[in-house]
């Protein structure tokens, strides 16, 4: 089952909650190092997770002042995926996971051909040490490989077409419908520009807070707080990690990532 996407506002989620004052940003209020938290930037947007660095500064933090805090971190974040650096990062990330181009046909002929007379080759002069038993198997392997051979390099051979399909389900290159349907994913889940990246994670972010309830009811079991309902007590530690961040913090990284995806429609 493909992997859902969530959010890439995890950053402002984790610490919407925090108030940050005399500091001079955000990532020194949390120290974390600028790198690090680039890495993560760049993994959550790059395929959709849920991740941030810990550290025990987080604990400390008070809370308050929610909103100023996600459009801090934000306006942080929307630099750094607009910067020549991430967009080089993302096209080397994209380029190595573009599906390699299918061999065609007469390509993985010709591959098996040269395979089967190296094969060939290399058993005749094995057998000449070889006695007993294991000359005869080289003498019956030696009459399965040539027989291959014949029946690929005439087209007119009974057994052409056997030894043909035998060489497509070896796996000497995807076959056409294979390749396309590759080719298909990997437009889904690599867009050709960090531009219609941002859209996708912006637009799956705001599906993903569309519906949380922040009233839902909290009992206590075994010692922790569950929800009274099932259905909400069942949902993925995503979806629980942004109802526990509240409703002033979903509500000011749903409207930051709103203003977002309209400047770039």
């Amino acid at each position: 089952m493909k992997k859902k996407h969530y959010c890439w506002m995890l950053c402002l989620i984790a610490v919407g909650t925090m108030a940050f004052t005399a500091y001079k940003n955000v990532l020194d209020q949390l120290r974390i190092a600028e790198d690090e938290a680039k890495d993560y930037i760049f993994g959550n947007f790059k395929v959709g997770d849920l991740s941030f660095p810990r550290t025990s500064a987080l604990k400390a933090l008070a809370t308050g002042q929610r909103a100023s805090t996600v459009k801090e971190l934000g306006d942080y974040i929307r630099k750094y995926v607009n910067s020549a650096e991430f967009a080089q990062a993302y096209k080397e990330a994209r380029d190595a996971a573009k599906p390699a181009d299918p061999a065609d046909k007469a390509s993985k002929l010709k591959t098996r051909i040269e395979e089967l007379e190296r094969d060939i080759k290399t058993a005749q002069e094995d057998m000449k040490s070889a006695t007993g038993d294991m000359k005869k198997l080289y003498e019956a392997t030696l009459t399965m490989q040539k027989e291959e051979l014949a029946a690929l390099k005439d087209p007119k051979h009974p057994k052409h077409k056997m030894y043909l399909q035998d060489v497509d389900d070896a796996g000497f290159g995807d076959d056409g419908d294979q390749h396309k349907q590759a080719v298909k994913d990997f437009e889904h889940d690599w867009p050709a520009t960090v531009k219609d990246l941002v859209k996708i994670r912006l637009k799956e972010f705001l599906a993903f807070t569309a519906d949380i309830d922040f009233s839902a009811k909290l009992v206590e079991k075994g010692g922790r707080m569950r929800f009274a309902d099932p259905k909400l007590e069942a949902k993925d530690e995503a979806w629980k990690r942004c109802f526990r961040s509240g409703k002033e913090t979903i509500a000011a990284a749903r409207a930051y990532a709103q203003q977002w995806l309209k400047e770039l429609n």
